[in-house]
């Protein structure tokens, strides 16, 4: 191979390697909530020092408001924390823009407030 082709082979390659983007993968960071006049007040947000505060109002006798840490397993968010009757495993759809969870025959689906 001459240096013509070498030169020409290494700008090919390096081209290559930018051209692809990494796709962030904490999208999921913020806040996801539903709407202001919903008396549930289901409200997620994720912080990017590995924290959550969650709280779940649907309920008007059991209701959730507990902070705690998660982490990131096979591309969905576990919230960790003692209390175990909570939706704990969350999966993103739309860029981050969309929260799902189902716990048992409950399904939760939040919007991205921030």
């Amino acid at each position: 191979m001459n240096s013509k082709s070498l030169k020409l082979l290494s700008i090919l390659v390096i081209t290559m390697i930018f051209s692809f983007t990494v796709k962030n993968n904490e999208t999921f960071i913020g806040t996801y909530g539903v709407s202001d006049s919903n008396p549930a007040q289901i409200k997620l947000k994720i912080n990017t020092d590995q924290t959550f505060e969650y709280q779940d109002f649907s309920v008007s006798n059991k209701k959730i408001n507990i902070k705690g840490t998660w982490n990131l397993k096979n591309k969905k968010v576990f919230l960790n924390h003692e209390q175990t009757k909570f939706h704990n495993l969350w999966s993103f759809e739309n860029d981050g823009q969309i929260a799902k969870s189902r716990k048992g025959l409950s399904f939760y689906r939040l919007c991205k407030l921030n």
